[in-house]
Order: C-alpha cells, then sequence, then structure tokens
C-alpha cells in the first residue's frame, strides 16, 4: 500500500505542483495513517515483547524516508510555483495600478476629449486582458478602477447628449442584468448558479455610471437581489450539510450488516460463499448511493467499510483457492473438447461433423461446473465453436431451401406443359418427348418436401398414362413405371425405409440371379469341347443372355434407389440441434 502512494506522489511531482495539492494532502494523510498504524502495531509488539512503553524507538523505513524527500521535493516546487504566482500577480498589480493612474490622468485631457474617450477604451481593453492579483488586493484595486472610470464619466463634460445615451444604456443593462440575478434564484444547479453570479457581477462592474437620480434606487435593487441570491445559495449549502448527515447514518447501518454479515460465516460452504456474496454486494451497491458525509467522517467510515469488505473477500479468495486444484482436472478435459470443437468448425461434412459436435456437447454435459468461475469463458469457447459450424450449415440449408421453392415452380411449369401434351401418330416421336419431359423434370432438382408427393404423383400419373397409350419396348415401359414407383416411394413419410426395403429386395433377386448365371456358364464349360452344334448348349446360352439383361435391368433400378436414397441422406443433414 505504501508502495503505492509513494509512485502516486511521484506520478505528482510530474504534473503543476499548484493544480496537484489536495491530491498531494490526501497522499501525504493517507501515508501517515499507514505509518501510524504499523507504529502502534510495532509498539504493542514491543510492550508484548516484555518492554517498557516509554523506552520503545521505532526507526524510519527506506520507504518512510523516501516518502519525505518526496514531500519536501514537493514543497520546494509548491514554494516556487507560489513565488512565480505571487510574483505574476505583483506585476499584474502594478499594471493595473499603471491603468488607473493614466484613467485618473484623462480627465486632465479636456482639451481632445476624443483621444480621451479612445485612451480610455484601450486601457478597459488593456485591463480586461492583464491577468489576476492576489485575493486580498483584488477589492482594492477594482475599487479604485471603478471609482477612476466612474469620475471619467462624470467629470468630463464632452459630448453630452452622447454621454446622456450611454448613461441610459447602462441603466438599462444594468436593470437588465438586475433581472437576470433574479432569475438565478430559480436555477437547481447551484453551481451554475454561482459561476454565473459571479460573470454578472463583473459585468455589474464593467458597465459603467447610469443617471445620478437613478443611480440610489439601482444599486438598492442590484443589492437586495444579491441577498436574496446569496440567501438562496447558503440554504442549499445548509441542506447539503443536513443530507451529509443522515448519509452518515445511513452508512453506519450498512457497516453493522456487513459485520453481522461477516460474522455469521462460519464454514467454506460454497452455497453460503455465493449468497453472501451477492449480499454484500449489494451492501456496497446500497454504500455507493448512500452519498457522501460529512468531511470529517467520510474518510473515517469508509477505511472501515473497506477494512470489512477487504477480509471477506481475503477469506472468498482463500476458499476458492482451494476449489482451483479440483477444477483443474476438468478445465483440461474441457479445454481438449474445445480443441476438438474448434477442428470440426470449418467442416462441411455436414452429417459426420453433426454427429461429432453433439457426441462433444453429451461429452461436455458429463463434467458440471461445481462454481468454477473459468466455466463461462470456456463454455462461450467452446459454444462459439459449435456455433460457427452450425450456424454454417444453416445458412447452406437456407439456400439449399430457397433453390427448392425455385425447382418447385420449375417442375409446375413442366408439369403444365406435359398435362396439355398431345400424342401423335409418330410413336418414336411421342417416346423421345416423353423421355424429354421425364428428363426435364429429374433435371430441375429437389423440391420442398411437403410439395414433394404432390408434384411428382401428378407427373407420373400423367406419365404413366401417356405410356399406356404407347406401343413401346416392355423392358423400357417397366424401367418407366420403375422409377414412378421410386418417385412415390421418396414422396412417401418412410420413404427411407421403404426405398432400402425396396433396395435389399432387389439385391437379393440380382443375387440369385447371378448365382443362376454362374450355374449355367459352369455347364457351359462341359460343352465347349464338344463338336457340331448342341442344341442344350444354345438352350443355355440363351438363358445365360435372359439373365444377364434382368441382372442389367436390376443394376438400373438399384442405381435409381441408390440416388434418391444419398438425396434424403443431404436431406436429413439439416440442424436438428445446435450448441
Amino acid at each position: 500500500m505504501k508502495s503505492d502512494l509513494i509512485t502516486k506522489l511521484e506520478e505528482l511531482l510530474t504534473q503543476d505542483a499548484g493544480e496537484v495539492a489536495t491530491e498531494v494532502r490526501t497522499l501525504q494523510s493517507e501515508y501517515k495513517k499507514l505509518w501510524s498504524l504499523e507504529f502502534e502495531i510495532a509498539k504493542q509488539q514491543f510492550i508484548d515483547d516484555g518492554g517498557k512503553a516509554n523506552q520503545f524507538d521505532y526507526t524510519k523505513r527506506p520507504e518512510d524516508i523516501h516518502f519525505e524527500s518526496l514531500v519536501d521535493k514537493y514543497g520546494k516546487l509548491k514554494k516556487d510555483n507560489d513565488t512565480k504566482i505571487a510574483n505574476e500577480q505583483a506585476k499584474n498589480l502594478i499594471i493595473r495600478a499603471e491603468i488607473v493612474s493614466k484613467i485618473n490622468d484623462l480627465t486632465k485631457l479636456s482639451d481632445n476629449v476624443g483621444a480621451a474617450v479612445k485612451m480610455l477604451q484601450e486601457l478597459q481593453t488593456q485591463w480586461k486582458e492583464t491577468g489576476p492579483v492576489s485575493t486580498h488586493k483584488y477589492k482594492e484595486i477594482q475599487a479604485e478602477y471603478s471609482k477612476a472610470i466612474e469620475e471619467f464619466h462624470y467629470n468630463l463634460k464632452i459630448y453630452r447628449d452622447l454621454q446622456e445615451h450611454d448613461l441610459k444604456k447602462n441603466f438599462e443593462n444594468k436593470t437588465t442584468l438586475i433581472e437576470k440575478l433574479k432569475t438565478l434564484q430559480a436555477l437547481k444547479n447551484i453551481k451554475e448558479a454561482e459561476r454565473l453570479l459571479k460573470i454578472y457581477r463583473n459585468e455589474w462592474e464593467e458597465i459603467g455610471p447610469v443617471p445620478n437620480d437613478k443611480w440610489d434606487a439601482l444599486k438598492a435593487d442590484y443589492k437586495t437581489v444579491l441577498d436574496e441570491t446569496y440567501s438562496k445559495i447558503k440554504s442549499h449549502y445548509n441542506a447539503i450539510e443536513e443530507k451529509k448527515e443522515n448519509n452518515l447514518k445511513a452508512k453506519l447501518e450498512i457497516i453493522e450488516k456487513a459485520t453481522a454479515l461477516v460474522t455469521k460465516i462460519t464454514d467454506n460452504v460454497n452455497t453460503k460463499w455465493t449468497e453472501t456474496t451477492d449480499q454484500m454486494l449489494a451492501l456496497q451497491n446500497d454504500w455507493k448511493t448512500a452519498g457522501r458525509t460529512t468531511e470529517k467522517d467520510n474518510e473515517k467510515i469508509w477505511n472501515e467499510f473497506r477494512l470489512i469488505c477487504d477480509g471477506f473477500f481475503e477469506k472468498k479468495k482463500e476458499f476458492y483457492a482451494s476449489l482451483n486444484e479440483k477444477f483443474a482436472e476438468t478445465r483440461k478435459i474441457k479445454a481438449e473438447l474445445i480443441t476438438k470443437a474448434q477442428a470440426l468448425q470449418t467442416s462441411t461434412d455436414w452429417q459426420k461433423t453433426s454427429n461429432d459436435l453433439i457426441k462433444l456437447q453429451d461429452t461436455w454435459k458429463k463434467y458440471p461446473s461445481h462454481g468454477d468461475k473459468e466455466e463461462p469463458k470456456l463454455f462461450n469457447r467452446f459454444r462459439k465453436a459449435c456455433n460457427a459450424f452450425f450456424d454454417t450449415r444453416k445458412a447452406h440449408y437456407e439456400n439449399v431451401d430457397a433453390s427448392f421453392e425455385t425447382n418447385l415452380i420449375a417442375k409446375e411449369e413442366i408439369l403444365n406443359r406435359l398435362n396439355t401434351f398431345i400424342l401423335s401418330d409418330d410413336i418414336n416421336a411421342d417416346r423421345e418427348h416423353l423421355k424429354n419431359f421425364a428428363t426435364e423434370f429429374t433435371n430441375a432438382g429437389m423440391v420442398p418436401l411437403k410439395d414433394k408427393k404432390r408434384i411428382n404423383d401428378a407427373f407420373y400419373a400423367r406419365l404413366d398414362e401417356l405410356y399406356d397409350k404407347l406401343n413401346i419396348d416392355k423392358t423400357e415401359k417397366a424401367v418407366m413405371q420403375f422409377k414412378t414407383k421410386i418417385e412415390r416411394f421418396a414422396a412417401s413419410e418412410n420413404s427411407f425405409d421403404l426405398l432400402r426395403k425396396e433396395g435389399d429386395y432387389l439385391k437379393k433377386i440380382a443375387d440369385e440371379i447371378l448365382g443362376n448365371v454362374r450355374t449355367y456358364e459352369n455347364n457351359l464349360g462341359f460343352f465347349k469341347n464338344s463338336k457340331g452344334s448342341n442344341a442344350f448348349m444354345k438352350e443355355i446360352e440363351a438363358k445365360i443372355e435372359t439373365e444377364k439383361s434382368k441382372l442389367n435391368e436390376l443394376t438400373a433400378k438399384r442405381k435409381l434407389i441408390s440416388d434418391e436414397l444419398t438425396k434424403i441422406r443431404e436431406m436429413s443433414e439439416k440442424p436438428k440441434v445446435e450448441a
């Protein structure tokens, strides 16, 4: 604490000595209290050790000697500053006295009144530009200046009409000034009222003389309003002092509550510390809002309250320092989780990364904070990394959804054209048109899930209707009908399960056919070396071709299912759980 005061004092020595006088005195007072406390402690220890009070000798410490040297240095700086100011004020006093003397001499320039008026204006300007004088000389020199000005205006009988105008104008200005002074009594800001009062008084002195027959009444009015204004200001400060007394009582009550609060702490239970801390902080807030007390008591009770608060928070610090050892292992685990989450935050593998982050979140929940003050910082870092990924993923799918709406408009237009399409007599041309319709409809992309079944059912129902009217190859028609079936599966609520079961079924059929083909090919090997035509071998070859044709058809169907399952997986990657 002493080192802090020494540092502050060293800083103050680099500033203007006159401006920091109050702060230096405050530091001296605080340092003296600390020194006195150390002195009393040392003396008591000396007595406790068996010494006699009158034999106690307390040697000043190096920092005490250093502080005293700094105070001496400041004293010299302050003395030099005061001497400088005093010299400047003395010079200003001489200048002002010379101005007053010159104004008095102007009354002798009756042969050149114009020059006298001009000279007076210059002297008045010089007076305003001249710096301040010492306080105890101000009234005297100001009175001499005002008297000289008034005597000049009254004694010089020049330009009577102009003089009468000036006197009348001065009367009006002073009357207006009195009205301004009256308004100060309604101001709630007393500091502003004091500032304006000083300005108005200076203006009054600067305005100049008024007609003699009006001067006494005007001066009486001026004095009355001044007295009333000063009375209000005095009442204000009296009220402040009364309020300070009430604030003192309130703060003494807060000290009693704080003391009782600390007394109730009997064990180191975390929940009690939390509850008591809230109560102590509430008392500190009450202290801040209670307002200042009397000057003689303000510092004393503040030190008393601060010691109580410092003691409380020191005990709390010791308690939580022991808890930090318990928190260290949990922090280490959570730091590792944060590192893993940060490594995943830029990933675009939406499904896998979502699952990984959710697992990390579940792991995080297994390690509760139990009051660790570092928990909010750790959690904010963890949540920031998770949200960075989920926000990016959300934006990605919002763009996808927007494109789905555009795709729906395109498919609606294709459906309208298909509904109005009329078959011609050219089967090949009609078949090509229908294939183009199917290709265009597929390439239009995915649509919102709520519209998928409706648009697909309508399109493929119409397509089946038109294919039924065409005399086309059965295989081709089968593929088209299967595609219609797949699209309808995809539009169902349990689309994924339906498509997966259909794919498993086709795989089972394909495996059986592949087994048949292998059997036929093995059998065919027995006839490769036989001579001449073999009707049985041709029959086997025909069966192999038939089975392979079926196998190709199944492969094409399974690819349709695989493509549709891929689309559904991509749709299922949309965010459902976020950090």
